[in-house]
């Protein structure tokens, strides 16, 4: 009966409660608003001159960017193709190179605009704003990563964005026009590759990469 039923279930149209099976088998529906991500500035942009007038914490806690992330996106790539045709009868495609998308993250803004300046202090890291210089790639790069998790918040799918930096943070629009209205920015950032990892290995390698930049804070 097992192969008839295998035989019927491909030819038959999926039923609710195939659907319903499928679906519980795998853990439920995965939801777009559970989610982590890790990321570690550069420890320049962590240091808080304001203190020294009194303002706040002399370093401030790179886990907060974390936290007040609102949305990003798990990143996409493509495979760029080539026409082949040997006898110009029966043209094929074939890979040839791959392109990787940014990928774009939206921070809530405190009253002190901390992720606001935080990524400028990281962009002005990167090219000096006086003569334009660019610094060298270990000073301004660092490893992103980003995690779907469960209900019980627990990562099922991770990616780590290799020596990623923000590449715009963008603008910020202010009205009188609702007195509601939470600020946000927008950051988008490009790295060098991505790679999916195991979700247990990527707790471990976002929670080494935090311990890292406490390390050199110290």
């Amino acid at each position: 009966m097992g192969l008839l039923d295998d035989i019927k279930n491909t030819i038959n149209p999926v039923t609710i409660d195939q659907f319903k099976a499928t679906v519980g088998k795998r853990g439920g529906v995965a939801t777009t608003n559970r989610f982590a991500i890790t990321i570690t500035p550069p420890t320049s942009t962590l240091l808080n001159l304001e203190a020294l007038l009194g303002d706040g914490a002399l370093v401030n806690d790179p886990r907060d960017i974390n936290i007040l992330c609102q949305s990003c996106s798990l990143p996409g790539k493509l495979i760029m193709t080539g026409d082949y045709d040997a006898y110009g009868a029966n043209p094929r495609k074939y890979p040839q190179s791959s392109i990787q998308e940014d990928v774009a993250f939206t921070f809530l803004l405190t009253n002190d605009f901390y992720a606001k300046k935080t990524f400028d202090k990281w962009q002005s890291s990167i090219v000096d704003q006086t003569s334009q210089l660019v610094s060298y790639d270990d000073t301004y790069k660092t490893d992103v990563f980003i995690q779907e998790l469960d209900k019980d918040n627990t990562p099922v799918y991770a990616v780590r964005l290799r020596d990623a930096y923000p590449t715009s943070v963008n603008s910020i629009d202010l009205s009188n026009a609702n007195s509601d209205a939470v600020a946000e920015v927008s950051v988008n950032m490009t790295y060098d590759f991505f790679e999916t990892e195991q979700p247990m290995k990527s707790m471990i390698n976002s929670t080494s990469n935090k311990l890292n930049i406490f390390k050199r804070l110290i």
